[in-house]
């Protein structure tokens, strides 16, 4: 049994334990490419390259993957920019809810990493029963509100709301600013105070009906990106004063990129947007008229602790994509979202979030224990101790998701009936090395008592250009998988 380290600090003697596997095996390899000698992890570019290419082939022929292209287009979803509900808040990680009938998920499913609810949206639909978890309270309000259907009667008074919305705004006193310490960047002046008179409005017309007043603000929320000053971009946000060329970023001439963004009327460019888009979901909503919308449930909560939150309940099928191990902070890239919706009030509400969350991101607690992994300590020991990664923590975060991983499957196991575990996740690299996490999460799932695992490969990902170099005839193993646990 892996041992229970108790700090996850880097350690001497971890790490020569490790390069003692590592030299093992690379001697034993029967691959004409493998190297006869493992002196350090900083060895030649060749020699790394040989014995990353032995330890990555022993770790597949644990599992060895299948391809399935076909499977594609349904874990990499692009319809949640189109299809009816699941838009009217965009999540830029979200898989197809058709993933219900190509897999044959059964009639009671769990999404314990539910996101905006597209697996949970799709139970509805197809009348089935369904569960979500997710720690992001923006991801679970969303959910929420798209489970929640609007009578005829509630739908009319939004309607005639956005209807007059205009002429009654100016007599609207402007929603308090949060006290994000950028609020007043992220927004052109006018576009902050109309945004802040919309948001008022609302509270106020709607005091009474908590779902109508809900289904407004999600809209609100929705729109925000489109009419701010700021967009999301890789693990954070980015201004749009500037401009992004192939030499860097240069400044946008001040007032030119207002105008060509917004027109001359910010007002109205912010009334139009969220207009639209609340008529955008009043069409959609002819969706709930059928399915099983009041039979999905969906938890605000930490899915390390879903034996607490699900207890004494059974799942015909589990399907979850994780935060992959890539050290995005969505928390960080939403924040403007999470700040002005309500949804955090304090740096130290966000900050608590971020601790609690999946180890998948350098903002999480790190310094929580863990279970080493022997083939991961093996490719840690083989990570460039020069690059940047390393020196932010990188071995750490990933020592913290596999544990925080291994503890997902124990209760997936525990919560299955007798059906399948479905995981989408990416491989990534770091520090010169590969992380085949697909495999790696199959051997986890042998190991938490599921008899049987799968790797269905859907399609290869990208290597970053600062790691083609090394990486190169390797790139294989990166790759975007489905694991079947059994």
């Amino acid at each position: 049994m892996p041992s229970l380290v108790h700090s996850p600090k880097r350690s001497v003697a971890k790490q020569q334990e490790a390069l003692l596997a590592l030299q093992k095996f690379v001697e034993h390899d029967p691959k004409p490419t493998s190297v006869t000698k493992f002196k350090s992890p900083n060895t030649t570019d060749d020699a790394h390259q040989r014995t990353l290419a032995a330890l990555l082939r022993k770790i597949n022929n644990t599992v060895p993957p299948q391809y399935r292209s076909d499977l594609s287009s349904f874990v990499n979803w692009k319809g949640n920019a189109e299809s009816p509900i699941h838009r009217w808040l965009r999540y830029r990680e979200a898989y197809s809810p058709n993933l219900i009938t190509k897999l044959g998920l059964g009639d009671n499913i769990l999404d314990p990493f539910c996101g905006c609810g597209s697996i949970l949206i799709g139970a509805a639909e197809n009348g089935n029963t369904s569960a979500g978890i997710d720690i992001n309270p923006l991801a679970i309000f969303a959910a929420t509100v798209k489970l929640t259907p609007l009578s005829r009667t509630q739908l009319q008074a939004v309607q005639k709301y956005v209807n007059g919305l205009e002429s009654a705004l100016s007599s609207a006193k402007p929603w308090p600013m949060p006290e994000l310490s950028i609020a007043s960047k992220v927004f052109e002046p006018v576009i902050l105070e109309t945004l802040l008179r919309i948001r008022a409005l609302t509270e106020e017309t709607f005091s009474g009906d908590k779902e109508s007043r809900n289904f407004l603000h999600l809209a609100w929320v929705a729109i925000l990106e489109r009419v701010g000053s700021y967009f999301k971009e890789g693990n954070g946000i980015k201004y749009r004063n500037k401009k992004r060329l192939k030499t860097g970023y240069t400044r946008r001439p001040e007032g030119q990129w207002q105008l060509e963004r917004f027109g001359r009327d910010q007002k109205k460019f912010v009334l139009n947007a969220f207009c639209s888009h609340v008529r955008m979901m009043l069409q959609d909503a002819r969706f709930w008229r059928r399915g099983a919308w009041r039979d999905q449930t969906a938890i605000e909560g930490n899915v390390l602790e879903m034996d607490k939150l699900l207890a004494r309940r059974k799942f015909d099928s589990i399907v979850f994509s994780p935060p992959y191990a890539n050290r995005f902070d969505y928390f960080e890239s939403m924040k403007v979202e999470l700040w002005f919706g309500g949804f955090v009030d304090s740096y130290e509400s966000i900050n608590r979030f971020r601790k609690a969350s999946l180890r998948s991101h350098l903002g999480a607690d790190l310094n929580r224990s863990y279970q080493s992994v022997d083939d991961l300590e093996q490719l840690i020991a083989l990570m460039d101790q020069d690059a940047s990664s390393w020196r932010m923590g990188v071995p750490d975060l990933l020592r913290g998701y596999f544990d925080d991983m291994r503890v997902t499957l124990k209760h997936c196991r525990k919560l299955l009936a007798n059906g399948k575990c479905y995981v989408v996740v990416g491989n990534s690299a770091f520090a010169g090395v590969i992380i085949p996490t697909d495999v790696m999460l199959a051997n986890l799932g042998l190991e938490c008592g599921f008899k049987k695992a799968e790797i269905l490969v859907t399609r290869h990902l990208t290597v970053a250009p600062q790691q083609r170099s090394k990486l190169s005839n390797l790139e294989d193993n990166m790759r975007e998988s489905v694991v079947v646990l059994s």
